[in-house]
């Protein structure tokens, strides 16, 4: 795994144990959480945090993508920088679990709940390790970075789950990334709350939206309207960064 990868995986994952431990803190009563014990734990966890993020920000540095683009956002920290770059433009190591036997270079039979289906790679992806014999059955394999397999901007819009009807729906592939999708509402919001540029250009793009959006047949028309200027927005963030990367 990309070491930048490996620190913010591991990043997001203490910073979901930090946030459980700060809740269970809350429900003590008012007596034993101000023990000495148990503040503690609270400071160790948000140290180990902290820690990782520093680590993150040193990694960023001399990065052409960070030094060239995401430096200049109002809003983008070390630490969105780090994920963007991260999930984005590294490259990517993937294990295939349920594998059960192999077809021909590139194609394997795959187990999935019930049924075996045709596994396909990419012509891009590189097999670094096979199990079919042993259990686990798996294939490791390396991709390379998404904006660089990403052609156009639209397909990375695909990806980020930036393209319209991108939900997901019962018996349907998903055809985005759940993590980076929910990474780029993380990305909006921080643009929103530094009032900079990005967040006249969502303004923009409402009031504009909200003159010819229709009446949605079910749901709010306001959150129709707010999600489809999001959306225009971190498409036009996205495309500047793919320019920028490519």
């Amino acid at each position: 795994m990309d070491r930048l990868r490996f620190l913010v995986e591991t990043y997001l994952d203490y910073q979901k144990d930090r946030i459980r431990c700060e809740n269970r803190l809350r429900s003590l009563p008012k007596q034993f959480a101000e023990e000495r014990f148990f503040r503690e734990l609270a400071d160790a966890a948000a140290d180990f945090e902290k820690m990782i993020a520093e680590e993150m920000a040193r990694e960023l540095k001399g990065e052409p993508l960070y030094e060239q683009y995401l430096r200049y956002q109002k809003g983008i920290g070390p630490v969105l920088a780090a994920q963007l770059i991260a999930f984005l433009a590294r490259p990517r190591d993937v294990v295939i679990y349920g594998v059960t036997k192999k077809l021909s270079d590139g194609s394997y039979e795959r187990r999935l709940r019930s049924a075996k289906v045709v596994l396909e790679l990419p012509p891009y992806a590189i097999v670094k390790e096979e199990q079919l014999k042993a259990k686990p059955k798996y294939v490791r394999v390396e991709l390379p970075p998404v904006m660089a397999v990403a052609s156009n901007p639209s397909k990375l819009h695909m990806y980020c789950g930036l393209s319209p009807g991108s939900r997901l729906k019962r018996g349907e592939r998903v055809r985005y990334n759940p993590k980076v999708k929910g990474l780029m509402y993380r990305v909006f919001r921080q643009l929103l709350m530094a009032k900079g540029e990005w967040s006249k250009i969502y303004e923009r793009e409402r009031e504009t939206y909200e003159k010819r959006c229709p009446e949605p047949e079910k749901g709010s028309r306001k959150l129709k309207v707010f999600l489809t200027a999001k959306n225009i927005v971190m498409r036009r963030f996205v495309t500047n960064m793919w320019l920028v990367y490519r």
